[in-house]
């Protein structure tokens, strides 16, 4: 779908909580909204893309008059094969994604009425997944990059996170096994412009190694300097409401193979902080809905890596969350 349409439908969002529930009442207002984001109101069919279609299964499906082939509503997006309606599968965008804590998988289980505690936790993480954007760009002019120990209690187990974060700007957050030159170059390589000046603390990791040829400032501060003018500030924040939100809305129980899906959600939303009604982030969400591919929980459960944006075995390096 084109971006223009995607950004139409942005603007014709509801803003408020009211508005949402006014616009997306009923099951065929959501699969009506679901079909513009996908086709852009015009179904085509999966296998020749012909539009000359007709609806059938009481309109979750489309027949081709050219071919035959019956194209799903869902079909090759993250909710194939679902048995929910659309109306419970938007209401649950709407509770992560304009929530400031986001929302647990136990508090989505008592909210949507789920008989088990696995159908939330496996939602929660199909809309993670549709919540990291490949086409966002790299973070600049001036960033400050820094590093974190977050989970567990005691130094052996806690986890490593790797945080970049503009001036009162975007950030970027990717789970680590360490945080030697080489890791620090694959992430500031895919996370930071080049010519960006970045600053950081006196680690001998941040490097030209690691930085290339970025402008660089290295400041070694006391605590009494970090409290007059802490250099990395922007970082320290994200980082102590990183770890509020993982406390506070999960209690903490954030299992380290899987912790980096949070810390796509934690960005996400932290990026659209000051977005012109809260609602409106929840359009985005519904846009990655339908370009994600598929994502069974079998998938979620046996092919998620830890650390998984560094070495994966495909030699591929997904992008994090924009």
């Amino acid at each position: 779908m084109k971006r223009e349409n995607h950004n139409d439908l942005w603007r014709d969002f509801p803003k408020t909580a009211t508005e949402f529930e006014a616009r997306f009442a009923t099951e065929a207002d959501c699969r009506a909204y679901w079909i513009e984001a996908r086709w852009g109101g015009q179904p085509a069919c999966a296998r020749c893309e012909g539009t000359r279609v007709w609806t059938i299964r009481e309109g979750t499906t489309f027949e081709c008059a050219d071919c035959g082939h019956q194209t799903s509503l869902t079909s090759g997006t993250v909710l194939e094969k679902t048995r929910k309606p659309f109306k419970m599968w938007f209401r649950a965008v709407f509770e992560i994604s304009t929530r400031r804590t986001g929302i647990s998988a136990k508090d989505l289980q008592r909210i949507m009425g789920f008989g088990s505690y696995e159908t939330a936790w496996t939602w929660l993480h199909k809309l993670r997944a549709a919540m990291v954007r490949s086409d966002s760009g790299p973070l600049g002019p001036f960033v400050q990059l820094d590093e974190a120990l977050v989970g567990g209690k005691g130094g052996p187990h806690k986890e490593l996170v790797l945080v970049a974060a503009e001036v009162n700007g975007r950030v970027r957050l990717a789970h680590a096994d360490n945080n030697d030159a080489g890791t620090l170059k694959h992430f500031a390589d895919r996370q930071i412009a080049a010519g960006t000046q970045v600053a950081t603390d006196g680690h001998a990791g941040y490097n030209k190694e690691s930085l290339g040829k970025r402008p660089h400032d290295a400041v070694v501060q006391t605590k009494q300097e970090r409290r007059d003018n802490d250099t990395l500030q922007a970082c320290h924040w994200t980082v102590s409401l990183l770890k509020r939100w993982l406390l506070g809305t999960h209690a903490g129980a954030v299992k380290p193979k899987h912790l980096q899906a949070y810390l796509d959600e934690f960005a996400f939303r932290h990026n659209r902080r000051k977005t012109n009604g809260t609602v409106r982030i929840a359009a985005r969400v519904i846009e990655q809905l339908v370009a994600h591919a598929p994502l069974p929980r079998r998938k979620i459960i046996d092919e998620t890596r830890r650390c998984r944006w560094f070495g994966s075995i495909q030699g591929h390096w997904p992008e994090l969350t924009g």
